[in-house]
């Protein structure tokens, strides 16, 4: 039980309730999986990235390599020019997602209410199990972890964060991403807070930690005792302000990812550049039903279509993109946006990366509707919605257009956080 809750987080008006939710993060997930399952990698400064070339990002590293200043983000050659001897690994995404069930499997013995946040982390509510009665919060949360060092094995580690909403816990599971256990509660979330910066809260990017600061918001204990006006100097939207006062306070405020995300994108770095017009299509034809199997999957569609390219060897970019007269979720709709965007490139230049992305989203089912009949979805969105199911049981390859038949896949299969089953541009692994 936590202790009575003190003047400060009652005039803050804090969750004064017990922890019930944990927040289980796997630790340099992709590296430490590749670790347990390559005893020669163990105890090696190991980097996993998108592709095998030197320009590829590095989604993955392992803790040898992060100690030496080898991260998330960067590209191989900045990885290569810290430690030329770095081992390089294209990912395994079979492998890393054999281990997501597995852990998803272990927390669903302490709980029936098990959420997958991402291919590496995942909350459980543990209100009225009698897991929580008897070894509280923490001891589950070590139960778990000694199930993973058993059965999924020691080279994968994971950090616990206990608190009283998903968001909350999460911030504690951060505090230590060595193996760690952590809680926040009402008697020390002001403490924590204190040790932060605005950019350590899930959700805060560079971006936003600007715009509060113009509003005079500068740390996390400032954004937890800031106003609803104050909020609005800082272009908040009143229900997005309600939502972070909520957030912040430890109390569950729905969905924070589906709230603030803004768009959907698919890259691919070549591992030989080119200018040749059929292949640029054809990669383009590929990225584009990735990303309007990701729409689908999550219900949305989008109206902004954008294509970006890096040219080689100068590393120049190019971009462009353009509204379309209503919202779009399919992999033809997309490519056929991007295709015209496409042809503003320099033809005479070889491109080393093309990238697509979908914006300014909306649900997949907004629209006004008919009062007395259900809409019919358009033929083309429900042929794809078909071959989205059949690629879900047989695999990515088991349907392809007539024109990519018989042609070398170029676009392999990728991770993406937050969504286990489908690619995306660049999965990062920051655990």
């Amino acid at each position: 039980m936590t202790d009575q809750p003190s003047p400060e987080a009652v005039a803050l008006g804090l969750n004064t309730a017990d922890p019930t939710t944990l927040v289980i993060d796997l630790n340099c997930a992709f590296a430490s999986i590749e670790q347990q399952h390559d005893p020669s990698l163990r105890g090696r400064p190991l980097a996993i990235a998108a592709y095998a070339t030197d320009a590829a990002t590095i989604v993955s590293s392992s803790r040898e390599a992060r100690d030496l200043g080898i991260k998330t983000g960067m590209r191989v050659f900045e990885a290569k020019a810290i430690l030329p001897a770095v081992l390089v690994r294209e990912p395994n995404p079979p492998l890393y997602r054999s281990v997501s069930d597995r852990l998803i499997e272990i927390m669903g013995r302490h709980s029936p209410d098990v959420r997958r946040m991402s291919i590496d982390e995942a909350s459980t509510n543990l209100a009225g199990t009698p897991g929580l009665k008897k070894l509280g919060p923490e001891g589950v949360g070590r139960a778990i972890k000694a199930a993973i060092r058993a059965e999924i094995g020691e080279f994968v580690t994971a950090s616990v964060g206990a608190s009283t909403s998903i968001w909350m816990a999460k911030q504690a599971s951060n505090l230590d991403k060595r193996d760690g256990l952590r809680r926040i509660d009402h008697t020390n979330l002001v403490a924590v807070f204190e040790t932060l910066q605005l950019t350590d809260l899930s959700g805060i990017a560079d971006a936003t930690a600007r715009r509060l600061a113009r509003a005079g918001i500068q740390t996390p204990v400032q954004f937890l005792r800031s106003t609803p006006p104050r909020l609005r100097l800082a272009g908040m939207h009143t229900d997005v302000a309600r939502g972070w006062s909520m957030r912040l306070r430890g109390f569950e405020a729905g969905s924070f990812e589906t709230a603030t995300r803004k768009s959907y994108s698919h890259s691919h770095v070549l591992a030989r550049a080119t200018a040749s017009q059929r292949d640029l299509e054809e990669l383009l034809m590929r990225l584009s039903d990735m990303v309007g199997r990701r729409l689908r999957a999550a219900g949305r569609r989008g109206s902004v279509v954008s294509v970006g390219v890096v040219y080689r060897p100068d590393e120049e970019h190019f971009s462009r993109q353009a509204k379309q007269p209503g919202p779009i979720s399919t992999g033809d709709e997309i490519y056929q946006a991007a295709l015209k965007l496409l042809a503003a490139r320099d033809p005479r230049r070889s491109i080393g990366t093309l990238g697509v992305g979908l914006s300014e989203l909306s649900h997949g089912d907004g629209g006004q509707l008919d009062l007395f009949t259900e809409p019919a979805r358009p033929r083309k969105e429900r042929l794809e919605t078909a071959m989205d199911a059949i690629r879900d049981r047989f695999g990515e390859d088991a349907v392809q257009r007539s024109r990519l038949l018989g042609r070398a896949r170029v676009v392999r299969d990728r991770i993406a956080f937050g969504n286990t089953g489908h690619p995306d541009e660049t999965p990062r692994d920051q655990s």
